[in-house]
């Protein structure tokens, strides 16, 4: 059977079979698509227009079966926003080069990509995309259950297809040939190195999580060329932790906590150049999934809340009205609801009598639960459930760090520093951080957001010889720790699930 497609005005005619889904079209056609809770009608983010025999309506892509002759329209948010670094790279272009290069980084949710030129290292252009393998789940998890349902080849063609896509927009705004491109490098958690080249990731996603592949080696992809894949350290802490601890030089003198918080919270903490690292699974959370009206930090996403003379106040992405609320928004929201007593330190939600006005009239009941009001129509709020997923996920991160610590011998007073990456820390209030327990309050003084470390490693990797035999050094003397059979872990997890 056919079914019609209009993917931001380009008509597709597409092939069906009986039995599929309209995601499972959009899937093989290559069509972005949100599908974070990875196609089992949990998450509602596939939402399409749909006209069939059943008239014109709303429907979810992954519960709605294709039938002949079906229109699908699909509609895409606003552009996203590009957040750039405050890091700059220590390491030194090498002499002689020539030609340009493009260094990669490919995240869970977020592609960037920045071409330089070799001879100088001058950045001369950016741009950045959503991974388009976002129709097969939100997370590392829901990817590698897809590569095991057999579409590997799917999620390897979408974002080969985007980096592709994204050269050409490099060059394009840099004024140059495509064919000056010499080379490029791929900087991206475990996962999504081994699908970008077509390796199946499955082994990752069950014990011992074994990758095939550590990576530090030169791959080929077409339209690309010659590719470098930053090394990664085990199944899930990967080329994009290498990548950020090298721009970051986390093994210079004094004690160092780097984290990069997503789906996943890698990790690695240095003392005088000894390295540990590990990774907890968070869960998507921190990415606005499993979150009653949450949603990637795109447009229209409440990234900061505040309370002001008896008014709560958001600040949106893209300045727009406000849709839901992103990883950071959320913190900044339960933070907040901590500090004026409508959240008790055990995550439970305080009596309304017990709270005075004008305060009770943003406390209210969803759905027979607790729920907080983010605007004054009461359209969008934060719920128990929402509290209940912050905690589990924060829970997991400051108890990742808690026995890095203990592994060490030291305290979290021992620190120097606490470097925070990535898209979700460049937007983070580290004051509402430390307050819901991400990670230790005493650590706050030290903390900063340090932006995408991830894609300032992948240039230092692009640009310098040097810097790929640092990036060497730091693997070789980094001890990881596996958290899911660590029983200090286990005790820790548990410790840190409340606010006090």
């Amino acid at each position: 059977m056919k079914i019609l497609i209009d993917d931001a005005g380009k008509r597709i005619a597409a092939e069906a079979q009986e039995g599929q889904t309209v995601l499972d079209v959009l899937q093989r056609e290559r069509i972005d698509i949100q599908a974070t809770c990875g196609g089992v009608g949990k998450c509602g983010r596939c939402q399409v227009l749909v006209r069939d025999e059943e008239g014109l309506s709303y429907r979810l892509a992954c519960t709605t079966p294709v039938s002949d002759e079906m229109e699908v329209v699909v509609e895409h948010a606003g552009a996203m926003e590009v957040l750039q670094s405050g890091t700059t790279s220590v390491f030194p272009p090498d002499e002689g080069a020539s030609g340009y290069g493009i260094a990669i980084d490919i995240g869970t949710t977020t592609v960037v990509a920045h071409l330089h030129d070799l001879a100088t290292g001058e950045r001369l252009a950016t741009v950045g995309r959503p991974n388009p393998q976002i129709a097969f789940g939100s997370d590392v998890i829901s990817r590698i259950s897809a590569s095991v349902d057999g579409k590997l080849d799917l999620m390897t063609g979408v974002i080969q297809d985007a980096l592709r896509e994204m050269k050409a927009k490099l060059c394009k705004t840099a004024k140059i040939s495509p064919d000056e491109v010499k080379k490029a490098t791929i900087a991206g958690n475990t996962v999504m190195q081994h699908i970008a080249m077509g390796l199946p990731p499955d082994s990752i996603g069950g014990a011992p999580f074994t990758p095939l592949s550590l990576f530090g080696d030169t791959w080929e992809i077409e339209g690309l060329g010659s590719c470098y894949l930053t090394r990664c350290i085990a199944g899930y802490v990967g080329g994009d932790i290498t990548a950020g601890m090298l721009a970051t030089t986390i093994d210079a003198p004094g004690t160092h906590l780097f984290l990069d918080l997503g789906t996943n919270g890698e990790m690695a903490l240095s003392r005088d150049g000894n390295i540990v690292s590990c990774a907890t699974a968070a869960g998507p959370v921190f990415e606005g999934a499993n979150v009653h009206f949450g949603m990637p930090a795109s447009p229209g996403a409440i990234s900061k809340v505040s309370y002001e003379d008896g008014q709560v106040k958001l600040q949106v992405i893209g300045d727009v009205d406000p849709i839901g609320v992103c990883g950071t928004g959320l913190i900044d929201a339960i933070a907040l609801m901590l500090r004026l007593g409508v959240v008790e330190d055990s995550g439970r939600f305080a009596d309304e009598e017990d709270l005075d006005e004008p305060l009770r009239s943003w406390c209210g009941e969803e759905g027979g639960r607790g729920a907080f009001y983010l605007t004054p129509d009461h359209s969008l709020y934060i719920t128990q459930a929402d509290v209940r997923n912050l905690q589990l996920a924060k829970a997991a991160v400051c108890a990742g760090i808690m026995t890095m610590l203990d592994h060490i011998g030291i305290e979290a007073s021992d620190i120097d520093s606490l470097e925070i990456a990535g898209g979700f820390g460049a937007y983070l209030n580290l004051g509402s951080a430390a307050l819901v327990g991400l990670f230790p309050e005493e650590l706050l003084p030290v903390a900063k957001s340090v932006g995408n470390t991830s894609g300032e490693g992948a240039t230092a990797l692009l640009v310098s010889s040097a810097a790929r035999e640092r990036e060497a050094e730091i693997v070789s003397k980094c001890e990881y720790i596996e958290l899911s059979t660590s029983m200090t872990f286990n005790q820790l997890y548990v410790k840190m699930m409340g606010f006090a």
